[in-house]
């Protein structure tokens, strides 16, 4: 039976036993090579990895926004339908615990640091995403920075509007 998967990958023990050893070398990897977000924090991890990475708004802002607030409200792909989440105190939990018992401590560990990394972004206007945004298909059209191009748009044949053949 796979067990805690997240710690083996990050520890580089793919079989065997794990110790606390393994435990810690998969936290000091996350802490020095991972931004963390969360999915139960998804807009205070989105907007922290806009800002992290100074992404802001360059082709259509209004319906960027209205893309954004859409994937976080649903999401595109999040498969809540039929599961029923598993409750801390139920018979599958404790299985599940038992066969993950240095992830747990990981993903605790994990949750603290995404607190912690707030002060990466500490500063940034709240939202990032707008500030400076330029728009290359609104009218009339605000340039964005050199080194961006605007997309071409794309029929349903693939070819750009306006070509020909």
């Amino acid at each position: 039976v796979e067990n805690n998967w997240m710690t083996r990958m990050l520890s580089n023990q793919l079989g065997g036993e794990l110790t606390e050893e393994n435990l810690n070398k998969a936290m000091e990897v996350v802490r020095t090579k991972f931004l963390v977000g969360l999915m139960s924090q998804i807009e205070p991890t989105m907007a922290r990895v806009e800002k992290f990475f100074r992404m802001t708004y360059h082709v259509n802002p209004p319906n960027q926004e209205a893309c954004r607030e859409r994937l976080m409200s649903g999401g595109a792909n999040s498969n809540k339908a039929n599961k029923k989440p598993v409750e801390e105190g139920d018979e599958a939990w404790a299985l599940l615990a038992h066969q993950n018992n240095f992830d747990l401590p990981l993903y605790k560990y994990i949750e603290a640091l995404f607190v912690e990394q707030a002060a990466f972004v500490e500063g940034l206007p709240e939202e990032f995403r707008k500030v400076g945004g330029t728009c290359c298909k609104c009218d009339p059209p605000t340039y964005p920075p050199e080194g961006f191009t605007c997309p071409v748009a794309v029929k349903n044949d693939g070819k750009p509007w306006g070509s020909e053949g």
